[in-house]
């Protein structure tokens, strides 16, 4: 699936920038720095957080800056390592093809997801900065307005059946378009004040085809987090009814 012709490539020094000429017209470098939205006043309180520790807003390993430019707001993720190597090399990865790059990956991958009218946030611009060996990367998107993570809502209240089988229905859609999410996980799943349901960071995600048993390890994927979450806290609202309406709506 091709991307479309607002797609542009721009290059500054070791600086590579992928990006949608339809929502920025320049995609300067500094938008990619969280000192840059702090100094300028176009950063919002709202964002988070150190590295090492686990950012609100579903973003996984992300050190995460919301920021505003005219009249939209946006996300910044800074990409982080994860396991044993991140005490090393925490936000540097290995790696000679820009295109490759775990950034532009995500890129294009929201791109066409968007194409398909899957509910995921609006790609704006990746960057990737490049060493000899390694390379740093970020990524802006939209902002989702008005949203909460799965986890936060659960922690808070408990949803009713039909808003679990709501859930259900929005991971079929990703499945029947064979997109594997690699961390479907109770942080990347915003709920909207609308009822809206979307999944978010698809860092290492991929269209994959083959045998479907994957879909169903990728569901026992979520269900481990959301067991984790009640696990770590007494009052999360989550338990075998909730998992088989979600079930029901993935099924239907």
């Amino acid at each position: 699936m091709p991307l479309d012709n607002n797609i542009k490539v721009s290059k500054a020094g070791r600086s590579y920038v992928l990006y949608d000429a339809s929502i920025i017209a320049e995609p300067v470098l500094p938008l990619f720095k969280r000192d840059y939205h702090t100094n300028n006043g176009s950063q919002q309180n709202k964002s988070v957080s150190p590295p090492g520790e686990q950012p609100s807003g579903g973003i996984g390993r992300a050190r995460v800056t919301y920021f505003t430019q005219g009249d939209k707001s946006y996300v910044l993720k800074h990409y982080y390592r994860g396991g044993l190597v991140a005490s090393i090399l925490k936000d540097r990865y290995l790696g000679f093809s820009v295109l490759k790059s775990r950034a532009f990956r995500e890129f294009r991958l929201l791109k066409k997801m968007q194409q398909l009218g899957l509910p995921v946030p609006v790609a704006v611009a990746a960057h990737v900065s490049k060493g000899l060996l390694f390379y740093r990367a970020d990524l802006i998107t939209e902002e989702l307005q008005r949203t909460r993570t799965l986890s936060d809502v659960l922690s808070d209240h408990a949803i009713d059946e039909t808003s679990w089988g709501r859930i259900g229905a929005c991971i079929k859609q990703f499945h029947q378009q064979d997109i594997y999410h690699a961390d479907l996980n109770a942080r990347n799943i915003l709920l909207s004040a609308s009822a809206a349901i979307y999944l978010i960071d698809f860092d290492n995600s991929y269209f994959r085809t083959g045998s479907e048993s994957w879909k169903m390890a990728n569901l026992a994927r979520l269900k481990r987090s959301l067991n984790k979450f009640k696990g770590n806290s007494a009052g999360f609202n989550f338990d075998e009814a909730d998992w088989s309406a979600l079930l029901d709506g993935y099924n239907s």
